[in-house]
């Protein structure tokens, strides 16, 4: 029900998810979910999102200025994205595929997209999301055993999807 990737390479996950929202929307499936959107940078760690299937980009981080060192996501911007895309499964027709764009230090925390998850998996939608290394002991015990490893690859991820509808 629940399958995600890892990858060692910084923005690689982000990359392979989109291109894989990309793939399923093109194919005419339901898709409901968020994607690492590739816009042009105005700073380091500029975050933003692809809302999916209407393709909205926002903005999840906050500009803090030359030689700032802290996180700059904008963790209202994220909620707010967030509440959108759980209207949009509230609405959701059987067979829906969710795509997260990763379980990260927000959702380690108890926040982000983890309701969202767990939304997902009470309506029996198939979940693809990317956990970076440092957060999978937190993803490891929010699943507790329900998550499937797949390989970082396009063909693996629909494979498991496949899987998932049969």
């Amino acid at each position: 029900m629940i399958g995600f990737i890892t990858c060692q390479e910084r923005g690689a996950a982000d990359k392979l998810l989109a291109q894989l929202a990309d793939r399923l929307l093109s194919q005419g499936r339901d898709v409901i979910g968020m994607v690492r959107a590739e816009v042009p940078q105005r700073f380091e760690c500029e975050m933003h999102l692809r809302i999916l299937p209407e393709g909205e980009t926002r903005t999840i981080s906050q500009d803090l200025g030359q030689g700032a060192g802290a996180c700059s996501l904008d963790a209202g911007a994220l909620e707010e994205v967030v509440a959108q895309v759980g209207h949009a499964l509230e609405m959701a027709q059987p067979g829906t595929i969710v795509i997260l764009n990763k379980f990260g230090k927000q959702e380690a925390a108890g926040r982000g997209c983890r309701d969202l998850i767990a939304q997902a998996m009470a309506s029996d939608f198939p979940v693809l999301l990317s956990v970076p290394p440092e957060t999978r002991a937190d993803f490891a015990a929010f699943t507790d055993g329900l998550a499937e490893e797949i390989l970082p690859d396009i063909q693996a991820l629909e494979a498991f999807l496949s899987r998932e509808s049969a």
